[in-house]
């Protein structure tokens, strides 16, 4: 693991979540990159307080974004993850524990259509206002997944949006593989639909392999990589059998996982040129889209502000495209003060951290500017977070995806027909 890139400047201090919350230090990154330093010198230095730093690491890369040395501490936090957790047992942080004891059943629910499937039904039953309430009362689970659960959609798919059969477009300048992801999927269907017919309406052909499978990011963040590491393989053949020039992924988290597969296999691995590949195709939906020759709509009333997924913004460099694609809609955008700080979602942090979670979406509600109907996020997880959030205030806006967004205003104005 090496550190010796970081030069202590403290830039990283002010774009840091933790260290804006906390004001401590070993809760930047920069003190968590002193704390690694020593721990890789002095392996005994890891008591409960540094493990404790360290894991609460958001690895929203907004340090990455600002620091001159270009310190890739995301990518130390998950390494030290990775070794560590396996070691430490029941003596790491609550968090990793609870990450260990989550990471079988989320292989399963999360790696296979099947699970898929499965996930799905659980989460349209716990929807229903009398199985809620019991699940409540027995204290089934924990507060933090019932907080979260708010935030699902109301309307629920009845089957995985890969089971949706794909046009054939004769006439198709370029041919794209769309990355359906697990969440995405499962619960947010409609935006993988959604995001297929935007595609097909800019004249691009379209192919679902069912063969692909979650991007791993969950796993790779939480130290279990072997996963993560069978499932880019799956990714991988699929993207090779497809005969797509691109993978159009629409999650945040997704695509900045699947433009790193290269680093899960070292370059003596036949997998790492394969890997490089196709992370080289990946591309983000919203950014697909702003190329292609959609509509210009009339500015209309409809008020829409943008929260930035860090690994969106940070991590790809993507801020423009949505709202581009959104003002092409005819929406009117009000900008959101600090859009691209974390709210506190970071793949399930929001499960194993729930405090500091709460406090980061208590500030992302906050900066929500007055008037608006929407806050466009372009994650899954940000969706679910900050709608959750939402749900306990009076006439507040709903947390939308800008594809859905732009879909609708194109069904409006009489563009699309398809359900």
């Amino acid at each position: 693991m090496d550190t010796g890139q970081c030069v202590h400047c403290g830039l990283c201090l002010s774009a840091c979540p933790t260290y804006q919350i906390t004001g401590m230090e070993a809760e930047s990154p920069r003190g968590r990159v002193f704390l690694l330093e020593h721990i890789r010198d002095n392996p005994s230095l890891l008591n409960p307080d540094a493990m404790q730093y360290l894991d609460d690491c958001l690895d929203c890369r907004a340090c990455e974004s600002v620091c001159p040395s270009h310190v890739a501490t995301g990518h130390m936090v998950e390494m030290w993850r990775a070794q560590t957790a396996p070691i430490l047992g029941d003596r790491g942080p609550e968090a990793m524990r609870l990450f260990r004891r989550l990471a079988r059943p989320m292989t399963f629910l999360l790696g296979s259509p099947a699970g898929l499937r499965w996930f799905q039904r659980l989460v349209r039953l716990s929807q229903k206002p009398g199985v809620r309430a019991l699940i409540a009362r027995l204290r089934l689970m924990p507060p933090a997944v019932m907080t979260l659960a708010r935030g699902v959609p109301v309307r629920l798919p009845r089957r995985l949006s890969r089971m949706r059969p794909v046009s054939q477009r004769a006439n198709a300048t370029r041919k794209v593989m769309l990355f359906v992801g697990c969440i995405m999927d499962a619960v947010y269907a409609d935006t993988n639909r959604h995001t297929q017919d935007l595609l097909e309406m800019g004249g691009v052909r379209v192919v679902i392999p069912q063969e692909q499978r979650c991007c791993g990011a969950l796993h790779m963040h939480g130290g279990v990589p072997e996963v993560t590491r069978q499932w880019a393989r799956e990714n991988i053949r699929a993207f090779e059998e497809s005969g797509a020039d691109a993978v159009v992924v629409n999650a945040a988290g997704c695509g900045a996982m699947l433009k790193e597969y290269a680093e899960l296999f070292p370059p003596s691995d036949s997998w790492h040129e394969r890997a490089r590949r196709f992370q080289d195709a990946v591309v983000d939906a919203t950014v697909v889209l702003a190329d292609l020759p959609l509509p210009q709509e009339k500015p209309g009333p409809e008020r829409v502000t943008v929260h930035d997924p860090c690994h969106l913004a940070h991590a790809q460099g993507i801020r423009q495209q949505p709202r581009e694609l959104l003002r092409r809609a005819g929406y009117a955008i009000l900008e959101m003060p600090d859009s691209d700080r974390c709210c506190g979602s970071a793949g399930i942090y929001n499960l194993t951290h729930p405090d500091m979670a709460q406090k980061l979406l208590e500030r992302k509600l906050e900066d929500i500017p007055p008037g608006v109907k929407w806050v466009a996020a372009a994650n899954p997880g940000c969706l679910m977070h900050i709608q959750s959030g939402l749900q306990r205030g009076t006439e507040r806006p709903s947390a939308v995806h800008p594809v859905d967004l732009v879909w609708h205003a194109y069904q409006r104005a009489g563009y699309l027909t398809r359900d």
